[in-house]
Order: structure tokens, then sequence, then C-alpha cells
């Protein structure tokens, strides 16, 4: 049913589906500064053990403290990318699953794993994301560092890579749901895996190395457009990690199609 729906139906769809979102939390205009604020807080808490660790080692890795803060601010623009786009609708749709109402998603005149991502967002997260972007500004001025034009273009294009890996990470999760209906925290198990991005890809050795750079590709998040943006990501890395990222949604979609074979409805 949704095969001849174009790039720009969707882009409209997901516009809308953020637009009421954003209407709706707005009502409690409170509670959305405060999430948002809280969210910024509690990423900034998360620096502690890293800048602990540059007190007493001068360096974590090669990293200065205020590379850190850099990649800090790459971790809570993906964390609350993650907490605003891709947690909420995850939710939301592991609840049809379990309840099996899946089907209310499925006969709507539009591909079925789109309306399943975008079918809520929580708006006051970004907040949190903007503080992100403050943190990686913040790190670069006191580095003195203004990324070239092709830095720029590099940490643009490990965004895009981290973003889509982000939501093939969730599209995996979404999928094992169909097979641990009574397991609801499954989003929360992504944000604890998610937690270890705040630490530098060089901090891991071997099996965790391999697994955190292809498998769950939390390098591809925050360490290499970090590292993008300090000017020290090799071309070659940017090829191989947009590869893995397109590889891991191809991968991801090919197992969502799967799973809906062996999905039983509320009505079955």
């Amino acid at each position: 049913m949704s095969g001849g729906r174009s790039a720009g139906y969707y882009l409209r769809l997901v516009g809308g589906q953020l637009r009421m979102s954003v209407l709706a939390a707005l009502q409690y205009r409170l509670g959305f500064w405060t999430e948002g604020i809280l969210g910024i807080l509690w990423s900034a808490l998360g620096m502690a053990p890293l800048l602990i660790a540059v007190e007493h080692l001068d360096t974590v890795e090669g990293w200065s403290a205020w590379e850190l803060v850099v990649l800090t601010g790459c971790f809570t623009l993906v964390s609350g990318l993650f907490g605003a786009l891709i947690q909420p609708a995850l939710n939301e749709s592991m609840n049809h699953i379990r309840k099996g109402t899946l089907d209310y998603v499925l006969l709507r005149p539009a591909d079925a794993l789109v309306l399943c991502l975008v079918t809520a967002f929580a708006p006051w997260r970004l907040i949190e994301a903007l503080g992100g972007v403050g943190l990686i500004v913040a790190g670069l001025v006191k580095l003195g560092r203004v990324p070239s034009g092709l830095d720029m273009l590099a940490a643009l294009g490990m965004g895009f890579a981290g973003l889509l890996a982000l939501y093939a990470v969730g599209v995996l999760i979404l999928c094992a749901s169909f097979r641990a209906v009574q397991l609801q925290n499954l989003t929360f198990l992504m944000e604890a895996l998610l937690d270890f991005a705040r630490w530098p890809a060089q901090v891991f050795r071997g099996f965790l190395r391999m697994v955190f750079t292809f498998v769950i590709p939390l390098a591809v998040m925050t360490t290499y457009p970090s590292e993008a943006l300090l000017g020290r990501l090799a071309g070659g890395t940017v090829l191989s990690a947009i590869t893995t990222s397109v590889a891991l949604m191809v991968i991801a979609r090919l197992l969502w199609t799967r799973s809906l074979r062996g999905y039983s409805s509320a009505s079955s």
C-alpha cells in the first residue's frame, strides 16, 4: 500500500507528527522546559568521570580535557536526539506489539516501519540536544580550534552515519520485541548501551572495540564526529563508518520484514 509514496510524502508525515507532539508538549510549558533542562544537567553530570580521569592521567587515551568536552557534547546531542525522536516511538510501537494492536499501524497507507518510527516524539529532549551543541562549541572555543570546511563536511557525514546507526539499532530492538513481548524495557537496554558512547572509542580494546565499532557502532555516533571536528579523522574512516551504518540499516530492515511475518494481532 505504500509502494507509490514519495520521499516528500514521508517528510510531510514526519513534520506533521512532530508538529502535533510539540503542540501537545507546549500545553504544559513548565514540564517542557523542566524536562529539557534536567536532561542537560544529567548529561553534564556525566562528564564528571571523564574529568576526574583526566585530572589523574592528564589525558584519556590521547584525549585532553576540552577534547573530552567536545566528545561529551556529541554524546549529549545524540542522547537528546535518541530521547526526542527514537525512544518514544519505540516505546509506543512496542506497546502496540505487546497488545496486538499493531494492525492500526499496518493498515495505514504508508510504510509500516516509517510509521512505527514516527508514532511519538518527546520534543523537550531537543533542548538537551541543543545543550550538546553548546558543549561542542564551548570545547572548540577553549581549544582555539576552528574546523575547516572539509572537517565540517566530515563531521556532518559522521553525524548522518551516527543517526542512521542509531535508528538501525532502534529497529533491531523493535524486532526483538516481537519475540520478547513481555519485555517492556528494551529501550532502556538501548539507553544503557548508548551510555558507553560518552567514552572515546580508544578506551575499549579487542572484542568490545569491534562490537562498538561495527555491531553497535557507538564510535560512529560520538567518537568519529568529535575526531572530525578536531581535524584528526582519517578519510578512510568516513567511508567505512557510512558503509557500516548503511549495512546495519539494511540488515535491520530485512529483520523487520521477517519479524512482521510472525506477528499475531489481537484479532488473530
